[in-house]
């Protein structure tokens, strides 16, 4: 197959390479040293909204310069870890970038894994210091005994609730340090680990993956200034969580690059986002699939028939936008642009959709990313005559598989062992090795590339990646649950797919609905609460460790042809209860909410 391009496809191209040869020219690059250069050349300009506040440049600069210099004092050395476990604030942006001036790590925790997922995601990164909000204290409260952390070694912000801690209030520790630039900003070097972003990738508790300096400039520069075409004259809006790789490896990365404001906001709310986009002027912002779809089930408003009139939002860069979606939604708001893209947070090489088509995530035309055969069922490579794997002709679905070369910025996870077993050696010829995505991708004429599922072990629900291994293992835990079996099932009318469990109960002790809904609520974020479950008299392995779920997730929560006890999530009274003939139609339906 010929890999042409088209003359949008190279012009898109041409942009980023002039902008890469920047970086490859001058390996002396950092987020400190680009907010100081931005303080330096524009002190003025606005860089940050949020709420009723602003911050310029020069005082995004000082402030994160505050960070910067308190840890030097405390004694942070270079590669040294401090943990944040924050909602979306410009604390979160200035403890970023002031740890990233003195060479230190930012490990991204999120903000809803509680109890063993939060233990778990701390001692994989090892910080020196770690720094919660008031909202995350509760979660840090419950473990914080069992963690190797002296009281002074962590700091508190945002805390207007004035929850209980015997911890270091940090604006209070900030009130006299100094303002300046710290004199190490310019040792940083683009090569250089910048933040520790969790995944739940396919298997097992959060994997910490190393993002550096120079997947952020590659990411920015190829989707926000050559794709999107992101300028200073921009305001880029972020809605999502920082501690995912769109908002702040991506979105904030780009308003950095081109000089561009950032409208922050707490936490993404469907009916306030018209509202933002006017009040703020919004011209730009990025989305996961499941947002557009919330915005299109709001009633239209006076902020939405503004947007219709001016077009103020005119730009928007995102992943699983489905094509019918994409379609409404761009007739009804009157978005200009909607730039789709193919990508993992731990992944070297994406997909990008730069004519626009809906449905598609790009075309398969620059190289390093292939599709390889596999058995729908098991996920098994089929393989030709000589060995190696199979590529996909046009209508096949296969796997989606990264190259691993001398070429690439390839860093995998922070546990080498982890990383090693989602590499494959020897697929298409001797000695080449490829990193398995776990995505199943359509392949259609032309090159063109559409998402088709999510294979194994890891589902995707309201913007989040489940690991059904993590869910079973706190399942596993309670008391009367002897084994579980975790998987994702579709919802009509929903993006994604949500968890539901096969589980296989301890006979010598009493099963309780009302408890083991407290107890759900209690370990998991509500992301990975599995909205179904059916009791199940035994489980079907195919080893020791291995569950067989294809026959599951096939009956999913079917009704008519599960006999067994089937219970469904009620989000409203925030317990299980059992699934009816009455509650099975409604969900059927689309009538049923998640």
């Amino acid at each position: 197959m010929v890999k042409t391009m088209t003359p949008r496809e190279v012009e898109f191209l041409n942009r980023f390479m002039q902008k890469m040869t920047q970086v490859h020219q001058n390996p002396n690059q950092s987020i400190g040293i680009c907010i100081e250069q931005l303080a330096k050349d524009k002190p003025r300009d606005i860089a940050l909204y949020f709420q009723n506040d602003s911050w310029t440049w020069q005082n995004f600069n000082t402030e994160s310069n505050k960070i910067a210099n308190y840890f030097l004092n405390l004694g942070l050395k270079h590669y040294d870890t401090v943990a944040i476990m924050l909602e979306n604030s410009p604390e979160y942006l200035f403890l970023a970038t002031g740890i990233n001036k003195i060479q230190g790590i930012t490990a991204l925790i999120n903000i809803h894994q509680k109890r063993q997922a939060l233990t778990h995601a701390l001692n994989i990164v090892e910080p020196k210091w770690i720094v919660v909000d008031g909202d995350s204290l509760p979660s840090l409260n419950e473990i914080v005994e069992i963690l190797p952390y002296k009281n002074e070694q962590i700091f508190v912000v945002n805390n207007p609730k004035n929850i209980h801690h015997d911890f270091i209030e940090l604006p209070n520790e900030l009130k006299h340090i100094s303002k300046t630039n710290p004199n190490t900003t310019h040792n940083s070097v683009v090569r250089e680990t910048v933040y520790y972003m969790f995944t739940s990738g396919t298997t097992g508790l959060p994997k910490a993956v190393i993002i550096q300096g120079f997947k952020l400039y590659t990411q920015g520069y190829i989707l926000g200034i050559a794709l999107a075409q992101v300028d200073f004259r921009d305001i880029v809006y972020i809605a999502m969580p920082l501690y995912h790789n769109v908002p702040i490896g991506i979105a904030w990365m780009t308003a950095i690059l081109a000089g561009a404001a950032t409208v922050l906001r707490k936490r993404f709310s469907a009916s306030e986002f018209w509202k933002d986009i006017q009040k703020y002027q919004v011209t730009f912002t990025t989305y996961v699939g499941e947002m557009p779809r919330y915005l299109l089930n709001q009633p239209s408003s006076e902020y939405e028939m503004i947007q219709k009139q001016k077009k103020t939002l005119k730009k928007m860069l995102g992943l699983g936008l489905r094509k019918e979606i994409w379609e409404q939604f761009q007739s009804r708001f009157q978005i200009e642009h909607i730039y789709e893209f193919y990508g993992l947070t731990e992944g070297h090489r994406s997909l990008y959709n730069v004519e626009e088509v809906p449905g598609m995530i790009g075309r398969n035309n620059q190289g390093g990313v292939e599709l390889a055969k596999v058995d729908p069922e098991t996920g098994e490579f089929y393989k030709n005559k000589s060995g190696f794997c199979v590529k996909c002709k046009p209508g096949d679905i296969g796997m989606a598989l990264i190259k691993i070369d001398k070429k690439t910025f390839f860093t995998g996870y922070k546990d080498r062992e982890k990383t090693q077993k989602k590499i494959i050696h020897n697929v298409f010829k001797k000695n080449d090795k490829y990193f398995n995505t776990s995505d199943m991708l359509k392949l259609h004429e032309d090159l063109w590339v559409s998402f088709a599922d999510r294979f194994g072990d890891t589902f995707r629900w309201k913007g989040e990646n489940v690991s059904t291994l993590e869910v079973e293992a706190i399942l596993n835990s309670y008391k009367a649950i002897h084994m579980s079996a975790v998987y994702g099932v579709g919802i009509p009318n929903t993006e994604g797919r949500t968890g539901m469990a096969a589980i296989k109960l301890n006979p010598s002790i009493k099963f309780e609905i009302d408890d083991f809904s407290r107890f759900v609520i209690e370990v998991l974020p509500g992301y990975s609460i599995p909205k179904f479950f059916r009791l199940c008299d035994e489980l079907e392995t195919t080893g020791p460790e291995k569950m067989k779920k294809i026959d599951l997730r096939k009956e999913a929560y079917n009704i008519e042809t599960i006999k067994e006890p089937l219970f469904f999530w009620d989000s409203k009274k925030k317990q299980y209860m059992t699934l009816d003939n009455s509650a099975y139609q409604k969900i059927k339906e689309g009538k049923t909410r998640f």
